[in-house]
């Protein structure tokens, strides 16, 4: 899909990976509405963008909430009459810890904002895309989704099951002139990205993200995992799963091991 001239709303994006992809998107000509439940960083973010003359509109939308979700797809329909893309981005990346010493409610937190709440918006503007035949939904996963990591049991969890949804949703659509893409991230030089101190994985910042994002959404691949490490391990992973596996339980182990040590 090309940008230029779309209405893309993108969540959770006051900051982070989904403030990158509206900035990219913005350049490369897309009318962007930022989605997030904080007011004055969305704000701020929307007015960063007119600045140097994108198109952005901020909403308040908090999407582990049926109403806020409703009401917010119903403010964008209504400024522009159409939704041409939406992108899945809003989450967090949780803590790194062993999933026996986490608190009890971590994993389906996790799942209520990124399984359900990417479940919430796809099912608001889901209507208006199939009444005009047109539309694209873009979910955002991560390698953990393919690959399970120890110390992130709970992330690991919830994007596999973003991608099972998405493929099943993409599956249903076909057809009907609406695409279901997924597109994974790198290790990513932001807050959440940071406080995953992994041995290995480059980290890349957060701007060559976004416009991968933007390449991504050109090519219309189902799958996108942007960075060479990303891609090395799902290859890796297609022709071995068993040393994939052995790979991410080290990184995973160790990482896990250092996060307990810092809250010793």
């Amino acid at each position: 899909m090309e940008p230029y001239g779309k209405v893309i709303l993108v969540t959770g994006a006051s900051g982070g990976i989904g403030l990158e992809c509206a900035r990219a998107l913005a350049r490369a000509g897309a009318r962007v509405v930022l989605a997030a439940r904080s007011t004055p960083a969305l704000a701020e973010a929307a007015a960063g963008i007119e600045r140097v003359g994108g198109v952005a509109v901020p909403i308040t939308m908090d999407v582990t909430c049926d109403a806020s979700v409703r009401d917010g797809i119903a403010a964008a329909l209504a400024r522009f009459g159409h939704i041409d893309a939406v992108v899945n981005n809003a989450g967090n990346a949780g803590r790194l810890a062993f999933w026996a010493a986490t608190e009890p409610g971590v994993t389906r937190d996790m799942f209520e904002i990124h399984l359900f709440g990417m479940e919430r918006v796809s099912r608001a503007v889901l209507p208006s895309m199939l009444a005009r035949g047109s539309g694209t939904i873009v979910n955002i996963a991560s390698a953990v989704g393919w690959v399970p990591m120890p110390a992130a049991a709970a992330s690991s969890a919830a994007k596999a099951a973003v991608l099972a949804f998405s493929e099943s949703l993409r599956g249903e659509l076909a057809g009907r002139g609406i695409d279901v893409l997924v597109f994974a991230p790198p290790h990513t030089r932001t807050a959440a990205g940071l406080s995953w101190q992994l041995e290995g994985p480059r980290m890349f910042d957060p701007d060559w993200v976004g416009e991968e994002f933007v390449r991504a959404l050109r090519r219309g691949r189902p799958r996108f995992l942007a960075g060479a490490s990303n891609r090395l391990l799902l290859l890796i992973q297609r022709l071995s799963p068993a040393l994939a596996s052995r790979i991410m339980t080290g990184i995973g182990l160790r990482a896990g091991a250092r996060a307990a040590a810092a809250t010793s």
